[in-house]
C-alpha cells in the first residue's frame, strides 16, 4: 500500500534559527519526488520531521490525510540515511537489522525467509545475512539501509542524501536499485540529493528548496528544461553539460 505525503506549511526552529519555513509539499502516492538543495537549506530537517526525529514548530505533515502517527511499530514513513555505516548497529548482523524492522507478531521461520527475500530484492547474496556492517562495502552496506527500510512495510520512503557518501562508481548502481524497487513496490519515494544530476535520474518531480523554503516546484522535465526560479538556473548551471533531461542516464 502507497500513501500520499503531505507538507501543510510546516515550520521548523531551533531557537531563534528557522531551518523549515511554512513549507508546503505533496509527495504523491507511488511516485518520486526529488528536493533539491544546497547543504542547509533545510531540505534533512524537513525529512526528520516527517520521521518524528524533529518535532515541527507550526504546520502539519499528512499520510493519505490525516497526522502521520507519533508513535507505533513498524512506522509507516521509513528513512534511508547519508551514512550507511553510521545508520547501522555494528553489532548486528545484516540479517539481525532487517529483522529487527519487522512488523511485529512474524515467526522466525518467516523472518528469516523474509530477510532472504528482501536481501535479494536489494541484490545481495542472502548468505550474506550473517555478516556484520564491517565486512561490507559502502555500497553492500546501503543496500542493506534499503532493505532496512522496506523490511517495515513502509507507505513512505525518505532517501536523504543516500549517493553522496558513496564512490562515483557505486552511486548509479543505487540509483538503479531505487528506480527498480519503486518501480516494483509501487513506493512513494521523498528523494532528497543537492545534486540535479542524481535527482533528475529518479524523480517524477522536482522541488527546489533554498533557506527553508521551496522557491520552486514541478514536472522533472519542466524545472530541469524551462526553470523560472534563478536559483534553479544556477543549480542547472553548475552540473556539467547542463542539458537535463528527466529519467535519463546519470
Amino acid at each position: 500500500m502507497t500513501s500520499e505525503l503531505s507538507f501543510e506549511e510546516v515550520t521548523v526552529r531551533y531557537g531563534r534559527s528557522t531551518a523549515v519555513d511554512a513549507v508546503t509539499l505533496r509527495v504523491p502516492a507511488g511516485r518520486v519526488l526529488g528536493l533539491v538543495g544546497e547543504s542547509g537549506s533545510g531540505k534533512s530537517t524537513l525529512a526528520r520531521a516527517a520521521v518524528g526525529l524533529v518535532p515541527p514548530t507550526g504546520g502539519r505533515i499528512l499520510l493519505d490525510g490525516r497526522p502521520v502517527p507519533a508513535r507505533g511499530r513498524p512506522r509507516p514513513v521509513q528513512m534511508v540515511f547519508q551514512d550507511p555505516y553510521s545508520s547501522l548497529d555494528p553489532r548486528m548482523t545484516i540479517g539481525e537489522t532487517v529483522a529487527e524492522a519487522m512488523p511485529p507478531g512474524v515467526s522466525r521461520p518467516r523472518r528469516r525467509a523474509e530477510v532472504a527475500r528482501l536481501l535479494e530484492l536489494v541484490h545481495l547474496d542472502p548468505a550474506r545475512a550473517g555478516a556484520y556492517p564491517g565486512q561490507l562495502s559502502g555500497g553492500q552496506r546501503q543496500r542493506v539501509a534499503l532493505a532496512r527500510a522496506i523490511a517495515g512495510r513502509p507507505r513512505v520512503v525518505i532517501a536523504d542524501e543516500i549517493t553522496s557518501a558513496l564512490d562515483v562508481s557505486i552511486q548509479g548502481a543505487i540509483l538503479n536499485l531505487v528506480r527498480e524497487l519503486q518501480r516494483e513496490l509501487g513506493l512513494s519515494i521523498l528523494f532528497i540529493s543537492h545534486n540535479l544530476a542524481v535527482v533528475r535520474y529518479v524523480a517524477d518531480q522536482v522541488a527546489i528548496m533554498l533557506r527553508g523554503r521551496i522557491v520552486e516546484r514541478g514536472p522533472a522535465d519542466q524545472v530541469l528544461t524551462a526553470p523560472s526560479h534563478e536559483y534553479t538556473r544556477a543549480l542547472l548551471d553548475a552540473v556539467p553539460g547542463h542539458r537535463l533531461t528527466a529519467r535519463s542516464n546519470p
